[in-house]
Formats: C-alpha cells, sequence, structure tokens
C-alpha cells in the first residue's frame, strides 16, 4: 500500500507556480510601449518635412508619392523574423517562471486603448471629410486634399503598428493563436495599403479604411475592456460586422470601378489597386468564414458535453476570440 502511495505521488502532476512580476518591470514594460507610440506618431504625424511640423499637404499620399517597396519589404520581414526570435526569450525567460499575463497588463492596457483613439480618430478624419470637406462617397479617384487620404496614409501606417497584436501572443507564449490566417492578414494588409498610397491613394481608397477603422473601435476597446475585467454589451456582433465589412468593400469597390470604367477614367495602374483590393477581401472573407465555421462546430460540440467540462467561454471579433478571464486571442 505505502508503494502504491509513493508510485503515485511519483506520478502525480507538479504545479508550476509562477513569479509575479515586480510593479517596476510592469511599467517599465507599459513606457517602452508609450515609448513606440511616441515614436511611431513623430513618423506618421510629423516626419514629412526637414522641420517636423504637422502639415498634411506633404504627407505621403497628398503632397509627395509613399515611400518604396523596401520599407514594407523590411518591416514585413523583420515582423516574420522577429516571431521566432520573440518565441525563444519567451520559453526561456518569461513563460516558465513569469506570469506574463500579469507583467504585460499594463502595456496592452496602453496598446488597446491608444488603438481604440487612434482608430476612432481615424473614423471622425473620413467623416468629417465626406460630410463637411466635400469629399466625394464614390465614384472619384483625384480628391487628395479633404483629409480623408491624410487619414489613409496613418492607416496603412498604423498596419505596422498592429504587429504587436502577434508579439503580445508570443510573449505570452500562446502560439496556438498565432495561426495563418493571423500571419496572413497582418503581412497581406499592409501590402495591400502600401500599393493602394502608391498607385491611387485618393478618392475612393477612404472607403475600406473608414470601415476597418470602425471595426478596430469596436476590437479594441473590447480588448481594453475585457482586461479591466469589465462586459463588452457589442462582443457577440464583432464577427458578423467583420463578414459585413468585407462584402460591403467588395460591393464598393465593384460600383466604384462600373462608374469609373463608364466615365473613361480608369487607367491601367488602377486595375492593380481594384484587384488587389477585391483579392485581398475575398480571401478574408473565405479564410475568416472557415475560421468562423470551425469555431462555431466547437462550441456546439462543448454544448453537448457534461456540465462538469466547463468549457472555455470564448467569441469571436474581427481578429479574435477572447477568453472569459479577459485573454486575448486574435486569430487575425
Amino acid at each position: 500500500m505505502c508503494a502504491q502511495t509513493n508510485v503515485a505521488a511519483a506520478k502525480a502532476p507538479v504545479e508550476v507556480v509562477l513569479e509575479p512580476p515586480s510593479l517596476l518591470s510592469r511599467y517599465t514594460c507599459a513606457a517602452i510601449m508609450a515609448a513606440v507610440f511616441g515614436v511611431w506618431g513623430k513618423i506618421a504625424f510629423y516626419g514629412h518635412d526637414e522641420n517636423g511640423t504637422y502639415d498634411e499637404s506633404k504627407a505621403p499620399g497628398v503632397g509627395c508619392e509613399v515611400h518604396s517597396w523596401m520599407v514594407p519589404l523590411t518591416l514585413t520581414t523583420s515582423y516574420v523574423l522577429a516571431l521566432p526570435v520573440l518565441r525563444m526569450f519567451s520559453k526561456n525567460y518569461l513563460s516558465e517562471t513569469v506570469d506574463v499575463k500579469l507583467l504585460l497588463k499594463e502595456t496592452m492596457v496602453i496598446y488597446n486603448g491608444g488603438q481604440v483613439l487612434l482608430n476612432g480618430w481615424m473614423v471622425y478624419r473620413f467623416l468629417d471629410a465626406l460630410v463637411n470637406r466635400g469629399h466625394p462617397f464614390i465614384g472619384d479617384i483625384h480628391t487628395v486634399n479633404s483629409g480623408a487620404t491624410f487619414g489613409v496614409w496613418i492607416h496603412y501606417m498604423d498596419k505596422y503598428l498592429e504587429f504587436f497584436d502577434t508579439f503580445f501572443m508570443v510573449l505570452r507564449g500562446r502560439m496556438d493563436q498565432v495561426s495563418f490566417l493571423h500571419i496572413y492578414h497582418h503581412l497581406s494588409i499592409a501590402w495591400a495599403w502600401w500599393v493602394a498610397l502608391r498607385v491611387s491613394p485618393a478618392g475612393d481608397a477612404y472607403f475600406g479604411a473608414l470601415l476597418n477603422s470602425w471595426i478596430h473601435v469596436l476590437m479594441y476597446s473590447y480588448y481594453t475592456l475585457s482586461l479591466m475585467k469589465f462586459s463588452c454589451p457589442w462582443k457577440r456582433y464583432l464577427t458578423q460586422a467583420q463578414l459585413i465589412q468585407f462584402t460591403s468593400v467588395v460591393i464598393y469597390t465593384a460600383v466604384s470601378f462600373s462608374m469609373l470604367h463608364r466615365s473613361g477614367e480608369i487607367k491601367a495602374k488602377h486595375y492593380i489597386v481594384y484587384g488587389l483590393q477585391t483579392f485581398e477581401m475575398v480571401s478574408l472573407f473565405y479564410l475568416f468564414s472557415l475560421f468562423y465555421s470551425k469555431v462555431y462546430k466547437k462550441k456546439k460540440m462543448m454544448k453537448k458535453k457534461s456540465p462538469e467540462s466547463a468549457p472555455e467561454q470564448s467569441s469571436l471579433s474581427s481578429d479574435s476570440s477572447i477568453s472569459s478571464d479577459g485573454e486575448s486571442k486574435k486569430e487575425l
């Protein structure tokens, strides 16, 4: 009997006690995130002339061409290469010993809250351009001085800031969330917006950025509220909103192309932009629908289990599912 007890004790799982991070380390991480926002903001909003002044008329797409293909190539390549490095760092120095979720809590609140403010500003600028500054709703490829094109530039630059969505997953050891869909979305959308700004940044280019910015206001608000342990009333509608976004952009693109083609304003370069935007939206709709279907089936199976199994509560959003404890599980 004693031998059996000893054998059972030897096979019993060993609890891993994670070391709580110090307040200094937590707020140091938060300060680094705030500094990243500061550097990004300096480049995106003020980096258009030698004096470093805020001048929208000199911004890429408005007063000059966007940077060369070397910039998105360098940044997207660095993004991909950084993932295994961060994974190794997290595995060897963080996830096995430190409560990374607690370590990055304030950092992620700053990041998600900052994204809410930034995307809210973009929504305001697009609507202000439409309502107050005479920006055409559809059928235009020339207007750049209404403020909408500057909003498109900021939206494009935010695609690089959104790489932190993945960095947080990797640092927290949640490699199951770093899916093909997630990586594909972050890489392809950055290139798609660079092409749009390079080829045709004016007029109708604003529409996809407007819808995506509004979705991100809802999405990042959800993440922020979840981290702070508040319920989110629009939680259940985020996935549907994302799918509606993809569909709306495809329809808008088709109508815009048809109008401009009949007017004779379409040039060869515009076929690239219209084709790329349609492909991007259709591919994301398809991949996201597969993901949604997979999770929906999983939730149905979990409902059939006994109450004792206590399945994790989750819901899909435009880029995620999030557990009941507020842990982000972003899938796009």
